[in-house]
Formats: structure tokens, C-alpha cells, sequence
């Protein structure tokens, strides 16, 4: 199992959708995608996004600077 870290801060909804796309197709099932993303559009859309593409989010985080943190599965 593998686990990838990416910062998203500043992409905007859709595009950051997209991004955690192609990442998630380039992992291997069960591998772990650590993803920073802004407040706003971003935490109320992109979760709901990733699990309806079979994905499973483990957790959501706020940051104390910040914006969120997710954890996502692999599927």
C-alpha cells in the first residue's frame, strides 16, 4: 500500500475534481491519497465527487491554517 500526498490549495472546483482524477488513476486499489484542499466549494463538493466514483473518503480534517485535509482510499 502506498500513500500520496497532494496540495490543492488554490485549484478551484471542478478542476481540482479533475486532478484528484488523474491521481486516483494512476493508484493502486487500497493505496492512500492524503489531499489538501480550500474551504467553500471544494469540502461541500469534492468528497460526495470522489465517493460516487466508488473511492472511499476516510476522513476530513479541518486545518487549523486552513482549508481541509482528505484521506481517500483507493478503491
Amino acid at each position: 500500500m502506498n500513500s500520496i500526498v497532494k496540495d490543492f490549495r488554490g485549484i478551484k472546483c471542478p478542476v481540482n475534481f479533475a486532478k484528484t482524477k488523474m491521481v486516483l488513476a494512476d493508484m493502486k486499489s487500497g493505496d492512500i491519497l492524503e489531499l489538501y484542499i480550500d474551504d467553500g466549494s471544494a469540502i461541500k463538493n469534492l468528497p460526495g465527487s470522489v465517493e460516487k466514483e466508488g473511492h472511499k473518503v476516510i476522513s476530513k480534517e479541518e486545518e487549523k491554517t486552513g482549508g481541509w485535509k482528505i484521506t481517500i482510499k483507493k478503491s
